[in-house]
């Protein structure tokens, strides 16, 4: 990644992140890097030319929750994330979700943003959905596309703590039966069980907690992002770096594995 790329990048998005009107609809998936970022430029400013190559892999990205900006798009997030040649060669790439499911917004976006190469155009996003917020539909192909299908368990409370021995034990279970998922603690608990664990296993899970004395209100399944599962780590490849731990969930993450979708969100934690 050229250093000019990267500090572009990190200009752009701040000016976002300090708009009256966009900084409460903006939110990052890649702090780290974004940090990381900040400071390779402020240290570079000075000797390195803008040519200067980055030892940098991964894009930066971010989400833009639209019931944020006071446009009447409830329910739509956008996920924008930033090729390691933008801006210089190439645009921004633009996905979308309504309620969870992906929608086709992104791509009319991203055809939009085609004329722009060369450009900074993350502004250029929220004039375009200034401007075409009254003829958004929404529509997608089957609401399931990009979506996986998941398993929610609610419990009346789950506490953290070597002094809560029913709920080391239901971490344990869940480590010998290889499930994929995450746990939120508190009141409620609620555990997200995640391909390619299946219903199957989430019932079977349910049982082992009951046997444990933890009793879960059911089992349902819930349709969540591929994309915010994968960067809220549950399952996957995340997982095999705990060694097999469900991971430890707090809103935020949970937040995450809904694409940023606060309805979805409520839906898996049973707020009406």
């Amino acid at each position: 990644m050229e250093q000019a790329n990267a500090r572009r990048q990190v200009e752009e998005i701040t000016a976002l992140l300090q708009h009256g009107r966009f900084k409460h609809a903006i939110r990052i998936t890649t702090p780290a890097l974004l940090q990381r970022l900040e400071k390779c430029c402020t240290a570079a400013a000075c000797s390195v030319g803008d040519k200067q190559a980055l030892p940098v892999k991964k894009c930066l990205a971010f989400d833009i929750v639209c019931h944020e900006l006071d446009m009447e798009l409830d329910g739509l997030v956008l996920q924008v994330e930033l090729p390691l040649d933008y801006p210089s060669n190439s645009i921004c790439r633009v996905g979308s979700t309504y309620k969870g499911s992906f929608c086709d917004v992104g791509e009319r976006i991203s055809a939009f943003l085609q004329s722009f190469t060369g450009c900074e155009c993350l502004e250029t996003i929220f004039d375009w959905l200034s401007e075409n917020r009254g003829t958004l539909s929404f529509s997608n192909s089957d609401g399931r596309e990009g979506m996986a299908e998941c398993w929610v368990l609610r419990f009346n409370h789950l506490l953290q703590g070597p002094e809560h021995k029913k709920e080391k034990s239901m971490v344990d279970v869940a480590r010998k039966s290889k499930l994929q998922g995450g746990l939120l603690w508190g009141t409620p608990g609620i555990v997200v069980i995640v391909p390619p664990s299946t219903e199957e296993d989430a019932r079977d899970y349910s049982s082992d907690c009951r046997d444990i004395g933890k009793r879960a209100d059911g089992v349902e399944a819930i349709f969540l992002p591929e994309r915010g599962l994968e960067q809220a780590g549950l399952g996957g490849l995340a997982q095999q770096k705990r060694g097999g731990k469900i991971k430890d969930m707090d809103t935020a993450t949970l937040r995450t594995a809904c694409g940023g979708d606060e309805s979805l969100l409520k839906q898996v934690l049973n707020v009406r």
